[in-house]
């Protein structure tokens, strides 16, 4: 049952509930990845290693709101479009967060690589951590694309599948939670490891919530053709307005 249907056929209480446990769900997951990280990298014993690894975890919240402009904006404002039946400019507002989080991404990588020695003295990192952040940090540039891209499709299918972005989330995370082990102690890749498996958990997030969007919503698009925004008519510039009133 798609959002509309589920708000038209049920009580409010329990459609509310009903769009609101996945998402819970899906950021209990997201905490327990989180601890799961931390205690993995603290298993090393390695205090450099620990502390090279903790500076740059500012980086993971810098790309997170950045993601989350274009993933909990667009949302917010397809849902408003969803109520207003204007479900052609829904789509064109989920065309467009999706390539702009993406170029999004390429820009912060291309900066994070221009001010690196600058951004890494900026987080505190000296000369005992600077070999272990640095690991992490590069494997993070490399892929905060994808990291930034991911807090999009995971906000904005919500709007419509909020099941399917629980899946794409927790998916994404217990892939991550099993790879920090074999990176970090199988592997021998230190804060190399640790970058790498959440890198890759937000890959197959990535993948996941893509392929969702794509044959399993009715309403939203990930297509290049639907990034764009159209001059309105009069009637549709009145019920925009009426969103923000």
């Amino acid at each position: 049952m798609n959002n509309n249907a589920l708000f038209e056929n049920t009580s409010i209480p329990k459609a509310y509930f009903t769009m609101a446990l996945p998402v819970v769900f899906s950021m209990v997951i997201s905490l327990v990845y989180n601890m799961a990280d931390t205690y993995f990298v603290a298993k090393t014993m390695n205090t450099n290693l620990v502390a090279g690894v903790s500076l740059c975890a500012p980086i993971f919240t810098f790309m997170i709101a950045l993601g989350d402009i274009f993933g909990i904006g667009g949302s917010s404002v397809i849902s408003r479009l969803f109520g207003q039946q204007m479900n052609k400019e829904a789509k064109n507002v989920s065309g467009f967060c999706f390539y702009a989080s993406i170029l999004c991404g390429i820009v912060v990588t291309i900066f994070m690589f221009i001010l690196k020695d600058p951004m890494l003295n900026f987080l505190g990192v000296n000369k005992e951590t600077w070999l272990y952040a640095n690991q992490y940090y590069n494997i993070i540039a490399l892929g905060s694309t994808f990291i930034i891209l991911s807090l999009t499709p995971s906000n904005l299918i919500r709007t419509e599948l909020a099941t399917l972005s629980m899946v794409g989330t927790v998916l994404g995370s217990i892939l991550n939670i099993i790879l920090d082990p074999i990176f970090i102690f199988s592997f021998h890749m230190g804060a190399q490891g640790a970058a790498l498996a959440s890198v890759i958990g937000y890959i197959l997030s990535d993948f996941l919530l893509i392929y969702f969007t794509k044959t399993k919503a009715n309403r939203l698009s990930v297509s290049f053709k639907d990034c764009h925004v159209e001059k309105l008519d009069n009637r549709n510039q009145e019920k925009i307005q009426k969103l923000y009133q």
